[in-house]
């Protein structure tokens, strides 16, 4: 099969704040293809080493070689768009006495919410702890709540959902400390219902997703003062 070589725009109103980090209209086509490259990194390595992502008259453009570059545009697209929020398709009439919606706090902030910090992590169960309810993730910090996604789990805990995700808004934590499982430095974050532990991850391989104990502490620390 021979090598070919395709190529996408992505205009910059089709990006989300989640990858952006700002609105669309505040992020110049060159930070964009940063911000692109840096969430492609996260998600996909490999994907995001193969790709030659640049800045583009109004977005960023996405270049794949190889023997099947049109695949490789697919992914990454996938990848982009998974991040937007869902669009209505079509419109309804209805009488507003006979249908009305309470919109729940917060839902808005969530599509403009701003990372902070994202790191990759081992979970260790609090205030007992398993070899085999251990598990590695992402830990994200944005200004509203704290989110950990494991890459896979094979057992959970009661306290996490079924996904074995944890969801933590700010507002509901009493504090966060230094700890340690063993002999691994360990985030104590400590909630009326939950005390959640993530310490380092058994191998360091991305140097953007370090866990630094002490930069969560203050990151989360600075975060609370301002609530």
């Amino acid at each position: 099969m021979m090598s070919s070589v395709e190529e996408t725009r992505v205009g910059l109103s089709s990006l989300s704040f989640r990858v952006l980090q700002a609105p669309p209209d505040e992020v110049s086509p060159a930070a964009a293809a940063s911000a692109v490259r840096r969430f492609l990194e996260r998600k996909r390595p490999g994907l995001a080493q193969a790709l030659e992502i640049e800045a583009a008259p109004g977005g960023v453009m996405l270049r794949a070689r190889g023997e099947a570059p049109g695949a490789m545009l697919h992914e990454a697209l996938d990848l982009l768009e998974s991040t937007r929020p869902p669009v209505a398709e079509r419109e309804i009439e209805v009488d507003p006495e006979e249908f009305a919606i309470e919109t729940a706090e917060g839902v808005a902030d969530v599509l403009h919410e701003r990372e902070v910090l994202r790191s990759r992590v081992r979970y260790f169960p609090y205030p007992i702890c398993e070899w085999f309810e251990i598990s590695t993730g992402e830990l994200a910090l944005s200004d509203h709540r704290v989110t950990y996604e494991p890459e896979w789990q094979i057992m959970q805990d009661e306290a996490a959902h079924a996904s074995g995700q944890h969801l933590i808004p700010l507002n509901s934590v009493d504090r966060v400390e230094r700890g340690e499982w063993w002999d691994v430095p360990c985030l104590m974050i400590y909630t009326p219902r939950t005390t959640y532990r993530y310490g380092w991850p058994a191998e360091r391989r991305d140097i953007e997703l370090l866990f630094d104990v002490d930069e969560w502490l203050l990151r989360i620390r600075q975060l609370l003062e301002r609530q």
